[in-house]
């Protein structure tokens, strides 16, 4: 049997990161707002040491503190102050964030960690629904909205609503059912991320090793701790994977070569597939998709998470500025601008991640010469070292008002 739920203005299938900060933007213009996930957020008390981890830029720490969150997730963090890129022995380079005139590149921390100070943040918000386990089953829209059937415990309601977002992860249902086209393209590689405890301080510096399986990075957390992202063609991570603990702590060891002294993990090793993921539209009728149902990074560069928190701060305000001008937040004019807004952003990281990851992800001689060369060159002329560091931390084509730091 299936019961009616309350009509609201928007359902949020995804409970992650974004669909999370979505939900708390919207929340406070007074929007009534549910939000479905099959999977319990865990309060920020009893969160866990997790190997996923992510360096949140400047912009979206502004996204997070205009939900509400950042306070929460802050002291949980280690600032990234250099990023230092180790080619070979003869090739290196350190960039640093006050050359550019910002106090760091990033904020990493576990991803457990923002979800649940977002779970915090929205279990304060009369206007917030919050149905777990809850997953959507089927939505037909019409003209002035969005009957979505969902599965809230083995119970079947439906919900009707003026939008539906899609903040459901690579394998979007919402998408699916909006018949929205995907182009993906699997790398062959894995990553492979954990948290280990080391002898030495990192000084804030995040250091990437250029290897021909992919890029071995290790990220400052708090103390000295640091977080894993090493990248391996599938095979060989699976090699990897199936070895004892003393072992793969042998194999991180030398990886390392010793910059932060002698390292013990904290976390076992997790790992995951890596493929792109590129939505050909981000909106259907009275529906938007954000985050990794609209694109899926190589993680190389830490753009992921980040340009889904640009996504989610986007749809916000032109949702937003259409509620405060009495006008439809569904309408195709609403959903329009979003995806305008939101197009050279995500094409332009699809492609940068991509193209750097064949440049790196390899051992021929050629490419190793020139990406020697490519790095000395950068770090040599000041212009072009300042122009790659603010790229890559204050993207061009943001355009988001919540990134400056501004309100909704």
């Amino acid at each position: 049997m299936v019961s009616a739920l309350k009509n609201c203005d928007v359902v949020i299938s995804g409970g992650g990161v974004p669909g999370l900060c979505l939900a708390a933007l919207l929340a406070d213009i007074g929007l009534d707002i549910v939000v479905l996930d099959p999977h319990l957020p865990t309060r920020i008390k009893d969160i866990r040491p997790d190997g996923r981890t992510a360096a949140l830029m400047a912009g979206s720490v502004n996204i997070l503190r205009a939900a509400g969150a950042w306070e929460l997730c802050e002291p949980h963090g280690s600032a990234l102050n250099t990023l230092r890129i180790i080619e070979s022995a003869s090739a290196r380079a350190d960039f640093r964030a006050d050359d550019i005139g910002l106090p760091y590149f990033g904020i990493n921390m576990q991803n457990n960690l923002q979800r649940a100070a977002l779970y915090e943040v929205i279990l304060k918000k009369k206007n917030i629904t919050f149905l777990c386990p809850a997953m959507l089953k089927d939505f037909t829209t019409d003209d002035v909205g969005v009957s979505v059937t969902i599965n809230e415990n083995g119970k079947e309601q439906i919900l009707r609503t003026r939008l539906l977002v899609g903040a459901d992860g690579r394998n979007s249902a919402v998408r699916a059912q909006a018949g929205i086209e995907v182009r993906d393209h699997d790398y062959g590689q894995m990553a492979i991320t954990c948290i280990i405890n080391h002898s030495k301080p990192h000084d804030n510096i995040s250091t990437e090793f250029h290897r021909p399986g992919g890029p071995f990075t290790i990220v400052p957390l708090p103390g000295n701790q640091s977080s894993i992202v090493w990248v391996e063609y599938t095979a060989d991570a699976d090699a990897f994977l199936k070895l004892r603990r003393d072992d793969f702590e042998r194999a991180l060891q030398d990886r390392t070569e010793n910059l932060v002294g002698r390292i013990e993990m904290v976390t076992p090793p997790e790992a995951w597939p890596l493929k792109s993921l590129h939505a050909k539209s981000l909106i259907a009728p009275r529906l938007a998709l954000i985050a990794e149902a609209a694109h899926v990074l190589h993680p190389l560069g830490a753009q992921g998470l980040n340009l889904s928190l640009r996504d989610a701060a986007t749809l916000a305000e032109e949702i937003a500025d259409a509620a405060r001008s009495g006008l439809d937040i569904g309408s195709h004019a609403t959903l329009h601008r979003y995806e305008f807004r939101r197009r050279a952003d995500i094409q332009t990281r699809l492609m940068g991640t991509d193209g750097l990851n064949r440049m790196v992800s390899n051992n021929i001689g050629l490419l190793r010469t020139l990406r020697s060369i490519g790095l000395k060159t950068i770090d040599a002329i000041e212009p072009l070292r300042r122009f790659a560091m603010n790229e890559g931390v204050v993207p061009g084509y943001d355009d988001s008002r919540l990134s400056r730091g501004e309100n909704l």
